[in-house]
């Protein structure tokens, strides 16, 4: 009969159960005890924003601005406290208690096809059965087994709350993250250089050391990585020019409970 702890740790969806790892080390050869892990809590909070500005020779000019913040909780993660012992790839959801997003836009055009216009809305976390709005923390070895990468993303992504229009304007996107932020900025896939892996917006990567690991608590800061930077132009030509900028930074805070299967 699998223990609640199990049980609790399918219903988050984790991708590796408690009962997964204790049953994959005690098959081990010569283990006769379950192996320890810390069960770590972390916090990734942060804000971001993105603008652009569209401006011809004859005088038309479209600006663009949006800002954004965001607390997304990952309430179990599991690392093995001895470095030799085998650390499983897992990933889990952040649906912790209290994860939160929210942002807002604002898009004014004056000339540009034929029509002036202005237009705000309001970005918040697409509803989810699990209660948050997504997002993941994967684990593995640093090089040389010196410490640990953490690979995390704050949220799968953002909705439009207010403001949406989908009409032929451009100040009516009908959703503003996966129109001008995953769309025509193309966030975590539009390089800047080449030989960049595609990202999720808003990713995170950090290594932390071993002696990190034995403290109770403690904070790292991150910002926009080179996977996530965008180029500064975004079309300029034929007379007018484009340009852009996003960008983001925040802290990931690690809280270690002892881990007791």
């Amino acid at each position: 009969m699998p223990s609640s702890r199990c049980v609790g740790f399918r219903l988050v969806g984790a991708f590796l159960t408690a009962c997964a790892a204790a049953a994959l080390l005690a098959g081990q050869a010569g283990a006769i005890a379950f192996q320890p892990f810390y069960e770590f809590t972390i916090a990734f909070q942060g804000h971001g924003s993105y603008t652009r500005t569209v401006a011809s020779e004859g005088g038309s000019k479209l600006s663009e601005e949006a800002s954004w913040q965001w607390n997304s909780v990952y309430p179990h993660v599991l690392v093995p406290t001895v470095a030799s012992s085998p650390l499983v790839g897992a990933s889990f959801p952040a649906i912790g208690l209290g994860q939160s997003g929210s942002g807002s836009w604002k898009i004014t055009n004056t000339g540009a096809e034929s029509e002036d216009c202005s237009n705000t809305g309001a970005l918040a976390l697409p509803k989810s059965p699990l209660g948050g709005g997504g997002g993941e923390v994967t684990v593995k070895r640093a090089a040389g087994r010196k410490g640990l990468v953490f690979n995390m993303y704050a949220l799968d992504e953002y909705e439009t709350t207010a403001g949406g229009g989908g009409g032929p304007l451009p100040c009516e996107p009908s959703n503003y993250w996966q129109s001008i932020i995953l769309g025509f900025a193309g966030v975590g896939f539009k390089h800047t250089s080449e030989g960049l892996p595609d990202v999720h917006p808003l990713t995170a990567k950090l290594t932390v050391a071993s002696s990190e690991l034995k403290h109770g608590s403690f904070t790292k800061h991150v910002s926009v990585g080179a996977s996530e930077m965008i180029p500064d132009d975004c079309g300029s030509g034929d007379g007018s020019t484009c340009t852009q900028d996003y960008t983001w930074s925040g802290t990931v805070k690690f809280t270690k409970h002892k881990f007791k299967p």
